[in-house]
């Protein structure tokens, strides 16, 4: 039996669908590579994207919405196997900046080809029209659930 032999709403498919897609992609990304598990993949893709100064680990936390002592923990693993370096913001001392490392670098070029692989392989079968309708839905999600955090909104208990 499936997800789709269970009579239930389109909207409660696509909330189940989501958390098992969680679930699923994480056991994926991590039996893809051995070497830094999914959730450490996506601490870096994140500082990667920080073009005009490096993030601290507040920028990080927020993007991927979890805790900062969740990004720090994972960055200080990160850090022994020599992919960031966690230093002190000149401006705020408080504040620890996350760089990549050039083993960082070497890393992602080693395996840019496999990288282009796996994710053919998940979006196998989507256009281009699926893919930018899918974006924007889950763009619209995220907004809501945002939304609905700022406000308190989690629903009664």
């Amino acid at each position: 039996m499936s997800m789709s032999d269970i009579n239930i709403s389109a909207q409660e498919y696509i909330y189940m669908a989501i958390h098992m897609l969680a679930n699923r992609l994480q056991v994926l990304g991590d039996r893809f590579d051995p070497t830094i598990s999914s959730k450490q993949w996506h601490v870096l893709a994140v500082i990667s994207k920080f073009e005009k100064a490096p993030p601290n680990i507040g920028d990080v936390a927020n993007v991927l919405g979890t805790s900062r002592q969740n990004i720090k923990k994972m960055a200080s693993i990160l850090q022994q196997r020599g992919f960031v370096r966690m230093e002190k913001d000149e401006n705020d001392m408080r504040n620890i900046l996350l760089n990549l490392t050039e083993q960082c670098a070497e890393y992602y070029r080693s395996r840019e080809q496999l990288e282009h692989e796996y994710l053919a392989g998940v979006f196998s079968g989507l256009d281009d029209d699926m893919l930018n309708a899918l974006k924007s839905g889950m763009g619209l999600l995220l907004g809501n659930i945002e939304s609905m955090l700022e406000k308190g909104q989690e629903g009664s208990r």
